[in-house]
């Protein structure tokens, strides 16, 4: 019953929906990727357990900034499929007032306009909170991974001095 109802939902919104759920499905799994990938390196620099050894700043650098520029995308492409959806129930609207004017096709255009983007918002609000999370995780897992080769670089010139 409740698949039937997410069904007849997606319908009313048209094609576009379910263009948005894939973006906003893989938003989702990119983000709880990045969380959970950035929480171990963190995790694991606080506790020394990751050294300059092990991995250069640059390369944590860079395994905390993968993916970022595909979640930034879907951010951005989710609202643009929600005016995109918005375009075509405004033309499917037109087009029914062009045929006669029924109350029925009117309403249904407008209701695919009008769910489009909510849908596409509603998808980009969080992802923008998750980025500016995720950004956070990064500045702070950079300046861990500096304070890792600092610290390594110091007892290397202490073993080296004695």
């Amino acid at each position: 019953m409740m698949f039937e109802s997410v069904l007849n939902w997606l319908n009313t919104g048209g094609f576009i929906m379910y263009a948005l759920t894939g973006v906003g499905l893989v938003l989702a799994f990119l983000v709880l990727e990045r969380f959970w990938a950035t929480g171990s390196l963190i995790r694991a620099l606080e506790r020394k357990q990751l050294t300059a050894q092990n991995l250069t700043p640059g390369e944590l650098e860079l395994e905390g900034l993968r993916r970022l520029g595909l979640i930034r995308a879907c951010i951005a492409i989710a609202p643009l499929l929600g005016l995109l959806g918005t375009v075509t129930g405004i033309i499917d609207t037109f087009e029914s007032i062009l045929q006669g004017g029924y109350i029925m096709q009117m309403s249904a255009g407008i209701s695919e306009a009008l769910l489009t983007t909510q849908y596409g918002l509603t998808i980009a609000a969080p992802g923008l909170i998750a980025e500016r999370l995720l950004s956070r995780r990064m500045d702070r897992l950079t300046r861990l991974a500096r304070e890792a080769r600092h610290n390594h670089g110091r007892r290397e010139r202490c073993v080296a001095a004695s």
